[in-house]
């Protein structure tokens, strides 16, 4: 890390490279026009209005971010009042303990942007409207999207302008030459194609602001420029390095200081590595130095995912997991191509060679550049398995086999499925009143279809289901053939009865089950086909029959909220052996010590548990491990032969955790003495002690696995 790094590094962890929103006064006769041309309106006039930070340091520029005057970027849904209407009645707030509102998250296509520039982008908005040219409120629409593209490339002038100014009054020669390359590369672009590597992340640095959420494949669409730079002699690979690091900052600094986000990685995440469209891994030069880059800054985002494929080096996974246990930060986290891209194929419609294209953001979803995810929030599957045993309880009394059982569990399973669709829908009806003027240019098929991508405009999306609790349910299940059907140790009315009483009276049994039921992540046929059976069933009902008109790509995620302990603290007793109110689970990994044997089985289990590839959408396995293991060089290197072993077996996903759990348990009795114990949650990192109890409560309950 050079000084002008270091310099700028110091300022964005203090929290001095955040720039204040500048307030903007708005003509009041603007209420005379439509909705559409209000805010497109207002939208310009606010971005003209917002100040350019320009330090003596500064290689980059453009920073900004919008208020709740008018209607923001897509991510943050700043303005956007309808949406704030159901955040304020559906956000932790489940309906009928089935499902809550949650965040959505996209991916600008800024590939695009970076060769076609924002000029490439007008022609495109001049072709849509002559196929618009009878439809007036489509013309409406295309015509803030042009005053958009204006008002961006306007913000680039005064930004060159600034720069060239800042230039004149620096004094250090270096610094001087940055200001003014930097004028002169603002003149470009965003507005006309980049030609070289700096002007490819000037435009990425300058257009995030207007979707503000991943960065997507940057290995990938940086590539070439930074191929032809380095060949060429105009480019090294650390002056590369620094003006990623930059980059890096920006999108640390996005976050104000003063929010607890400023320390979670979920709020900037991105791919390296995966499948190209040619077949082969795409691991290169430029990936390596990206995440090198952000290994030497001290920041907490953005996050990274390795994309693996089974021609992913040996020595590349080695790199990673190397990089992962030296960072303290703890940005780095670890997905399988070859089970999601055969379920992004399968369920989303996708061929191959767009497939590839996805990235992983936010907490771990996924979306293709100029995408976003759409779908089930988090749901309570759990409620299926208590509507069973108490609503269903003559029916399953009836049953004279596990077979017949189940059954009657995927009548209530398929009901809920069906229902939390319908909830869905709801929520994203309330979502699609409000009209997004500032995003669309980096979404696909907005432009074409003259509609926000809140309004169907979109064509690049994913469904995504996020039920949680699966291995609660995985365990219901297995308990319930394992002690009633086929050792036949206690009866279907006993069982009820246990649940009815919250195991009151029946503690002995419970004692039993939690000591001798086959639970799932032990790597056993009973319950690796038990899993297998859900997740066959979760398929079988999936089909293209919903609002979104796609087959869902089923996930397993909380994001930053104790969703699982909403939903279990209104979720009766199950079979199990949890009790009425506990939490359930998220991720499909296990808890409370009931995966036995160890990590590998627990990691054979998962690998196991979805040949269909139903849960290849936002999944989360964690896995918590003895510190020994993964800092002991010997220890070390046998990790790295099982997880790749894991995910050539057909595993998603794993992201690593390494204190022991005294010192969770400490912390969250003492937290002040704990400020610096950083965890792995639910597809992000986090400080410990940042956490809410119920998250809290979910990481001292994982397995803590020591061989």
């Amino acid at each position: 890390m050079n000084e002008r790094i270091k310099i700028l590094t110091e300022k964005t962890v203090k929290g001095e490279m955040w720039v204040d929103p500048v307030k903007t006064e708005y003509d009041r006769t603007d209420l005379f026009l439509s909705p559409v041309k209000m805010t497109g309106k207002r939208v310009c006039e606010y971005i003209a209005n917002q100040d350019i930070m320009i330090l003596e340091e500064s290689c980059f520029t453009g920073l900004m971010r919008f208020d709740d005057s008018v209607e923001g970027d897509i991510f943050h849904r700043k303005g956007h009042q309808n949406f704030q209407t159901a955040m304020r009645n559906f956000y932790n707030k489940p309906v009928d303990n089935l499902l809550t509102f949650e965040w959505q998250h996209s991916v600008g296509d800024f590939e695009k942007i970076i060769k076609r520039g924002l000029a490439g982008i007008k022609e495109e908005i001049e072709k849509s409207r002559l196929s618009h040219k009878d439809d007036e409120r489509a013309l409406e629409f295309l015509q803030t999207q042009t005053d958009l593209c204006n008002a961006i490339i306007a913000r680039a002038e005064k930004g060159s302008k600034k720069a060239l100014e800042k230039a004149k009054e620096t004094v250090n020669p270096e610094y001087k030459d940055n200001l003014e390359k930097l004028s002169e590369g603002l003149s470009r672009v965003p507005e006309k194609p980049a030609e070289n590597f700096y002007e490819a992340v000037l435009c990425l640095y300058f257009c995030y602001p207007f979707i503000p959420d991943s960065i997507g494949l940057i290995d990938r669409y940086l590539y070439p420029y930074y191929k032809n730079d380095v060949e060429s002699g105009a480019l090294s690979p650390e002056k590369a390095k620094e003006y990623l690091q930059e980059l890096f900052l920006m999108l640390q600094a996005r976050i104000n200081i003063s929010s607890d986000r400023f320390y979670r990685g979920g709020e900037s995440h991105f791919c390296i590595g995966g499948y190209t469209e040619d077949g082969e891994d795409g691991f290169n030069d430029l990936s390596k130095l990206i995440v090198d880059a952000l290994m030497e800054l001290p920041t907490w985002i953005p996050q990274i995912s390795l994309r693996w494929t089974k021609k992913t080096p040996t020595d590349v996974l080695r790199y990673m997991l190397d990089c992962e246990r030296k960072d303290a930060n703890k940005r780095i986290a670890f997905v399988n191509d070859e089970p999601r891209l055969k379920g992004l194929m399968e369920y989303t419609g996708l061929s191959y060679k767009e497939a590839v294209n996805y990235t992983m953001m936010g907490c771990n979803e996924l979306a293709l550049p100029g995408g976003m995810v759409f779908g089930f929030d988090p749901m309570n599957i759990v409620r299926s398995v208590e509507n069973t045993f108490y609503k269903r309880h003559h029916d399953i009394t009836q049953a004279k086999d596990f077979d017949e059982f189940y059954k009657i569990y995927e009548e209530e399973l398929f009901s809920d499925l069906q229902e939390a669709e319908r909830i869905s829908k709801g929520f994203q009806d309330i979502r699609s009143r409000d009209c997004n003027i500032v995003s669309n240019i980096f979404l696909e098929g907005c432009i074409e279809n003259a509609k926000s991508c809140t309004q169907g405009g979109l064509t690049r999306y994913i469904a995504v289901g996020l039920p949680i609790g699966l291995s609660n349910v995985i365990d219901s299940l297995s308990v319930t053939k394992q002690f009633v059907y086929d050792e036949k140790i206690i009866t279907m009315p006993e069982l009820i009865d246990a649940l009815k009483n919250n195991w009151s009276g029946y503690e002995q049994l419970r004692t039993l089950i939690l000591k001798k039921g086959n639970f799932f992540g032990n790597d056993d046929d009973f319950s690796n086909e038990i899993a297998t059976r859900l997740f066959k069933s979760i398929g079988k009902w999936n089909n293209t029959e919903n609002y979104l008109g796609k087959k869902w790509l089923f996930g397993n995620l909380v994001g930053y909220n104790e969703h699982h302990k909403f939903f279990g603290n209104a979720t009766k007793a199950t079979p199990d052996g949890r009790f009425s109110g506990d939490m359930i689970n998220f991720g499909i990994g296990q808890t409370k010590s009931k995966d036995r044997k160890g990590i590998t089985a627990l990691l054979n289990s998962v690998a196991k548990c979805d040949p269909d590839a139903v849960l290849t959408g936002p999944s989360v396995t964690n896995v918590l491990l003895e510190e020994q293991l993964i800092k002991n060089d010997e220890y070390f290197n046998k990790l790295v032969s099982l997880f790749e072993t894991y995910f050539k077996n057909g595993g998603t996903h794993f992201q690593l955790t390494y204190v022991s759990k005294e010192d969770l348990i400490n912390a969250q009795k003492t937290p002040d003495n704990y400020k610096n114990l950083r965890v792995r949650v639910s597809g992000f990192s986090d400080y410990f002690v940042f956490l809410n109890e119920g998250l809290q409560d979910e990481i001292i309950d994982r397995t803590k696995h020591t061989h």
